[in-house]
């Protein structure tokens, strides 16, 4: 049986959906006049509830790009903006916004636009496959209408009771001669509808386009509003307008989540970049000079370099061969599309503007052959590891030539060739290790005999290649079938068809043999590998996973050609911040951040960072560019801010603030990085301080049996009075302001009136209380039970608004259940387990371990005492944040005998797995004694700031520990293990002398 995705909604997703519902707060929809079309608002009415609406959500969400554009009147439609990066659940956010909608307003004919075939077949395949989830928690059945002539008339005629969604590519409406804009072509439409589209246009859909930047060409955006759209919601990583000074043109943009916030909150892979070659002798420049003819037989005139390294230029026609016009068989790939006046657009997605030259990164047969090779060798580097923990390693080859993977006439198929012969060759040397895990083994000489099987391509030709129909649905369409270990294939050819809209979360090695489109960024030529991993059960591995960096890791190959890889796409990063966060600044920028009050202050912060060497500055323009790499700013991080609190003008506040820049800048862009050729870090364990740390990790590598329990009753009541003391929800007003002589600079009078707002009701009781026990994962009875027992005036209060009410009870019962259970959770603690992370299995202590278990990053140990201390030989600790470098710094303690950043050791808890900082040995009045201290250390200024779900395991791990303090074995021996947390503020001594 092939395993299902297993969806959750995350935080940032939620977010993005409640920011789209939010909009439509207190706005009144009108029933449609037929069954098959959506409610409609009163746009004058409507108008200025949106617009406060959306500055609201905007402020909220802190987003300051674009500006409130509410037009009063039935067209131009309400436009919304939603930037989410690739790899960020795009697609899941925009079809839970789709049931919400419907919950909400009732709005049920949904429309959407995708910019290629591809991305359209990955759209059908996610309504598809969330189909059961949202389902669950909506209560509610979707009906998907993939675009043609006979199932539009099917969506149009729909009733509006469901939800009824169209997919289509804007291929398929964006001209007259297009099917849907044809004329008479069906007799049955409602209304006095000639055409598709204007049946469409009488039902009012919701459009939701995805990529928006494909959509830009002015046929494209005139076809657009034949729809007559109640809203369009434009869902990208990326927003272009050509006419704007920036490049980006946002229409009410109110939700952001860019390239930095998505590195920075762990929710897509780091990218590692392998560059093959020098570049000196592999680029190929070529440029367009001039053309001639007319519009229909336009000639091109293209420079370019002979083998011997001579310039010269060819003139090309469509349907000309570059490689053959030039004699370079390398550029084989090239044949010319079409010659416009301004550009030669070539078949395989490559085009030349005029006058520009262009590195087109064509490779010679040998250099593709050795990028090939390094790619298999990348790929086989991490598959065993993957395969041990259930993960199916896929890699993805863009290449320049379907010719050049698929045999053509007698010409050789070099590309597949090569990987062929490079494969074998290494999968030889793999399958002669002696030490290979005996599952992957098997797993590899499976298709050892038919290496065929584990590699396929999905091309245009594809289609009509006899034999291939399998290999496109495996990749097209059965992503669940296509990562389980079941499954020979992993390597996926192809050339741009690919591109956006297709992704896999288990590509972690993509090798680029074909040439850049200008016109495509390189975050979006990897987004086809950024989503995180998933395992045979198709559950992500989030970034709460101790090798979640370990797995999350894409790395992409490229030949030098391409230029440095990793600082384009650093300035990608940057030009697609919405904060401009970045690594070159200027005043301006800190002014934004908040940094300096004033251009000479600006100036001040300028000097004293160049002075620390953070910063290169140019006296002339007046930029500043960051030096540091990211392990150097984090061991000089405090030092910078205490320089920063000395300049004379700014107060600690701006300080702080340029630190939080700074941060952001390495938090984010450290995920990008060039790959070195060195074995991972590793950690030599010292058995000498492992004698002394052993008791210790023995007893937390026990087998733990978690048990609780909740009382309903209990709950219920408590729930109850609760709701008595702190369930408020004020009817909704709305204020009219009165200003008088406003002609009178100084003598403007205002006046403010009140109105209380007639509550619209959102649910009927049954979906109140079904929404509420999806939100609590409570039973409907006992919700039900709970509200009838509400008091008579608290539950009148759900009436004035029954969104905030919701949400209100939400976190109230959720309260409640916190409460009650982390007191309730008990642990049956069994025996110690003999393989461990520091141990073989025969419980025999390991000469190293990876740092990864340990830690995403090493942190220096200057101090002697300190390293004399560590469990490990090292001259640096494993951390993953910055309270955890303090606590090493502040390890010196002299009743600290050995101490150690802990491997992963897997708690359970109700909440998922937990895994403490750090352990301590710990010396009393100046013997060793068997006394212990373990340490959660959480980068807070309280307690309170810690997340819920954080506590939850926190408070688990108090009644672990407690149990293990419980021990008849412990307690005769004299054993103490004492469990502590650690915010910022709080110091290591603090509590190692509270310890007796």
């Amino acid at each position: 049986m092939i395993a299902q995705f297993q969806y959750t909604t995350l935080a940032h997703q939620t977010q993005a959906v409640q920011s789209i519902a939010d909009v439509f707060n207190d706005v009144r929809f009108s029933l449609p006049t037929n069954a098959q079309s959506n409610p409609v608002m009163v746009p004058a009415e409507a108008a200025p509830v949106l617009r406060g609406n959306i500055t609201a959500i905007r402020k909220r969400n802190h987003i300051h790009a674009g500006e409130v554009q509410v037009a009063g009147t039935a067209t131009p439609a309400l436009g919304l903006d939603v930037l989410m990066e690739t790899g960020t659940g795009k697609t899941f956010t925009f079809i839970e916004t789709i049931h919400r909608l419907h919950k909400n307003k009732k709005l049920a004919k949904f429309i959407v636009l995708v910019p290629s075939n591809a991305i359209r077949q990955g759209t059908l395949k996610s309504l598809q496959t969330t189909a059961e989830f949202f389902g669950k928690q909506y209560g509610q059945k979707i009906s998907v209408y993939n675009y043609s002539a006979r199932t539009v008339q099917g969506f149009i005629h729909a009733a509006n009771a469901g939800i009824s969604v169209l997919v289509a590519t804007y291929q398929s409406f964006a001209g007259d001669s297009k099917a849907i804009n044809k004329r008479g072509v069906e007799a049955n439409l409602f209304g006095h509808a000639k055409s598709f589209m204007e049946a469409l246009a009488v039902i009012r859909p919701v459009l939701i386009i995805d990529e928006p930047h494909r959509f830009e060409g002015k046929q494209t955006q005139e076809y657009l509003a034949k729809f007559n759209p109640l809203l369009t919601i434009r869902f990208g990583a990326t927003f272009k307008d050509k006419a704007a000074s920036d490049g980006l043109k946002y229409n009410n943009l109110i939700y952001t989540l860019d390239s930095l916030d998505a590195f920075r909150q762990r929710l897509v892979k780091g990218i590692t970049v392998d560059t093959v070659g020098t570049g000196a002798d592999m680029a190929q420049v070529l440029c367009f000079i001039s053309s001639s003819g007319t519009a229909k037989e336009r000639a091109a005139q293209v420079s370019y370099q002979t083998m011997a390294g001579k310039h010269a230029s060819v003139a090309l026609k469509a349907k000309d061969n570059l490689g053959e016009k030039t004699g370079l068989g390398f550029l084989d790939g090239h044949v010319v599309e079409a010659v416009t006046a301004k550009e030669v657009r070539f078949t395989n997605d490559f085009a030349l503007p005029l006058g520009e030259a262009t590195s087109c990164g064509m490779l010679a047969e040998q250099m593709q052959a050795l990028i090939i090779e390094r790619s298999i060798s990348n790929h086989f580097e991490r598959e065993e590891a993957l395969y041990s923990r259930g993960i199916k390693a896929l890699s993805l080859f863009f290449i320049d030539s379907v010719a050049k993977y698929m045999p053509e006439g007698t010409k050789p198929a070099v590309i597949r060739v090569a990987f062929e012969r490079h494969y074998r060759a290494q999968l030889a040397q793999m399958l002669e290790k002696p030490d290979l895990d005996p599952g992957y083994r098997a797993y590899l000489a499976r298709s050892a005999a038919d290496i065929g099987r584990v590699h396929k391509g999905y091309f245009a030709r594809s289609h009509s290649e006899k034999g291939e129909e399998e290999a496109i649905k495996l990749i097209l369409q059965e992503k669940e079938k296509l990562l389980s270990f079941d499954t020979d294939l992993r390597f996926i050819f192809s050339m741009w068809a690919l591109q956006e809209g297709w992704d896999n979360p288990n590509i972690f090695t993509l090798c680029k043999l074909a040439p850049s489109n200008s016109k495509i960024t390189k975050l979006q030529q990897i987004g086809r590998g950024l989503r995180l991993a998933v395992n045979q059960q198709l559950e992500r591995v989030q970034s709460d996973d101790p090798a979640f960096d370990e797995v999350n890791e894409l790395v992409v190959v490229v030949p030098a050609s391409e230029g440095d890889f990793v600082e384009a796409i650093q300035n990608e990063i940057a030009a697609h911040s919405v904060q401009r966060v970045a690594r070159v600044f200027d005043d301006a920028v800190l002014a934004e951040f908040g940094v300096a009050p004033s251009t000479r202050v600006a100036n001040r912060v300028l000097d004293e960072l160049a002075a620390l060497g953070v910063i290169s500055l140019d006296d002339v323009s007046g930029q500043a560019t960051l030096l540091l790499e990211r392990t150097a700013y984090l061991a000089r991080r405090d030092e910078i801010l205490a320089r920063l609190k000395t300049i004379h003008g700014i107060e600690d506040q701006n300080a702080v603030n340029m630190q939080a820049y700074l941060d952001a800048y390495y938090e984010g862009y450290g995920k990008v990085k060039r790959k070195e050729d060195k074995l991972k870090p590793t950690l030599r364990l010292n058995a000498a301080n492992y004698q002394k740390f052993k008791e210790l990790w023995e007893n937390l590598n026990r087998d733990a049996v978690l048990r609780y329990e909740l009382d309903a009753e209990l709950l219920t009541e408590k729930i109850i009075a609760r709701i008595a003391t702190d369930f408020e929800v004020r009817p909704l007003t709305i204020s009219v302001t009165r200003t008088e002589s406003v002609q009178s600079l100084h003598q403007a009078k205002s006046t403010e009136t009140p109105y209380l707002i007639l509550p619209q009701s959102v649910y009927t009781l049954s979906e109140f209380v079904r929404e509420l026990a999806n939100l609590t994962k409570l039973s409907y009875h006992t919700v039900a039970h709970i509200l009838s027992r509400m008091p008579a005036d608290k539950f009148e209060q759900i009436r004035h608004n029954e969104n905030r009410a919701l949400s209100a009870l939400r976190d109230l019962m959720l309260g409640c259940i916190y409460e009650l259970l982390v007191n309730k959770v008990t642990y049956e603690l069994r025996e110690v387990r003999v393989k461990t992370s520091l141990t073989d299995k025969k419980g025999n202590l390991l000469e190293t371990l990876p740092v990864s278990l340990c830690g995403v990053e090493t942190h220096a140990i200057g101090n002697a005492e300190i390293q004399a201390r560590s469990l490990y030989d090292e001259a640096f600790m494993p951390v993953d944040s910055q309270i955890e470098r303090l606590t090493v710094d502040e390890s010196n303690q002299t009743r600290v005998t050995v101490f150690a950043k802990l491997p992963k050791i897997d708690i359970p808890t109700p909440a998922g797995k937990y895994n403490p900082d750090f352990g301590y040995a710990i010396t009393q009045d100046g013997t060793a004694q068997a006394l212990y201290l373990v340490v959660e250390t959480k980068g807070y200024d309280s307690l309170s700031d810690i997340p819920v779900k954080e506590k939850w395991k926190i408070d688990s791990a108090r009644q672990f520990f407690k149990a293990l303090q419980d021990l008849p074995e412990l307690k005769e021996k004299g054993v103490q293990i004492r469990f502590e947390t650690k915010i910022n503020g709080e110091r290591l001594a603090q509590l190692i002398s509270s310890m007796k």
